[in-house]
């Protein structure tokens, strides 16, 4: 059975199914400060959008995601 793909931003919990799918982008950015962030935004959305208007993301969901930068000495930004 193929999966449903869904918008994340505007599925409702009472439409979740078996197969029921969402994707999101996440991207990290290192700062000019010695830090950096990671942002979530939409797959449609191009990388640079998502860095520039996206939705920050936990420490704790980034550190998981983001290897390389949770291990650089870059403070995550608060």
């Amino acid at each position: 059975m193929p999966k449903k793909w869904e918008n994340a931003a505007s599925l409702r919990p009472y439409k979740i199914e078996p197969d029921t799918c969402v994707a999101m982008k996440v991207v990290a950015v290192a700062g000019y400060a010695n830090d950096w962030v990671a942002y979530r935004g939409p797959t449609s959305w191009l990388d640079n959008d998502v860095a520039d208007g996206g939705d920050k993301i936990s420490k704790e969901a980034a550190d998981a995601l983001f290897f390389a930068f949770k291990n650089s000495g870059r403070e995550y930004r608060s």
